[in-house]
């Protein structure tokens, strides 16, 4: 215990000095004006809040800043304008969301992590005067998930491979997915025609289901192959084998604090607390985490400050 308070104490002395030194750029002074208050949202659903709950405690229990907790504020639009409008400080993006999705919303898929988080950084640098932090490894993105039995058979592990399975005329199987993935082009018509497995595809059995059940249907085997999102619990839930995107079709969606420029001048050290919590979440980390509070049904927050005192970050 001593040596996190001892800790916390360097990173609470530095964030006072940022404080002292950038008055003028404060806009909501805190603490005897040592430090700005700092207002952090996040998109709805599980991961989001947990990446949230986990930026607030970590900042909270490091530094003099205040934080005030808009986690949960609303899908990835209303953030970004809530961003934009001063209403909040800081959210996590992912950094695919971030090129593809918010302007000037970028038609190249990067596959490549760090390229896509250098230009991404670059961009919202100068368009918007908004930054990122350091990103987590583990990617939030679209994934195919293959029954574990069916895949311990044919011993598939990749794409090409499941692209090569098909052609040789193994269509006899169902795959399922929602809707929209059906029709996405970066969903399955882009990723049939990727791997140049279209003909063959279309001798499948795909059917439509929820996001949420995808998960299931394949676990329990009434379909071989579904799609999924990489950071799932109920991927491991159902012991789902994730197929390698061995050729680079989905993007990458690294998540990463976003933060207003103006506000990361006035008070830097939070840049710490933050760039140590990344290093702590893996794959495996965030959907043990998303277990915890979508299956088992324990708070975000406390999740969040459990995994943080777990790393000796408070």
């Amino acid at each position: 215990m001593g040596e996190r308070n001892t800790r916390r104490d360097v990173i609470k002395a530095t964030a006072g000095v940022a404080g002292i030194g950038s008055l003028a750029g404060c806009s909501s002074l805190v603490g005897g004006g040592n430090a700005e208050s700092i207002a952090i949202g996040s998109k709805q659903f599980t991961e989001q809040q947990i990446l949230g709950y986990l930026a607030y405690h970590a900042i909270d229990e490091n530094t003099e800043v205040e934080v005030v907790d808009e986690v949960g504020l609303g899908g990835t639009t209303t953030n970004f304008q809530a961003l934009q409008e001063d209403e909040i400080d800081m959210y996590w993006e992912y950094t695919g969301t971030a090129w593809l999705t918010l302007p000037p919303q970028n038609d190249e898929v990067i596959s490549d992590p760090q390229e896509i988080y250098n230009r991404v950084t670059a961009e919202f640098e100068e368009e918007h005067g908004i930054t990122f932090l350091d990103r987590a490894s583990f990617n939030n993105t679209y994934v195919l998930l293959a029954n574990p039995d069916w895949q311990s058979e044919t011993g598939i592990e990749t794409m090409s491979e499941f692209a090569s399975h098909l052609q040789d005329g193994n269509t006899d199987m169902t795959v399922v997915m929602n809707a929209e993935f059906q029709e996405r082009s970066d969903g399955w018509p882009g990723l049939i025609e990727h791997y140049e497995m279209s003909d063959a595809a279309s001798e499948l059995n795909v059917r439509n289901v929820g996001s949420g059940l995808t998960y299931q249907v394949v676990g329990e085997g009434e379909a071989q192959v579904g799609m999924g999102f990489n950071t799932n619990p109920n991927i491991a839930r159902y012991d789902l084998v994730a197929l390698e995107d061995n050729n680079g079709f989905f993007p990458v969606y690294n998540p990463a604090p976003m933060i207003k420029q103006d506000t990361l001048e006035s008070n830097s050290a939070v840049s710490q607390p933050l760039s140590d919590l990344v290093g702590t979440l893996s794959t495996e980390t965030i959907r043990e985490l998303n277990q915890r509070v979508s299956i088992d049904g324990e708070d975000a927050s406390s999740v969040a400050r459990d995994h943080l005192s777990s790393n000796d970050l408070i």
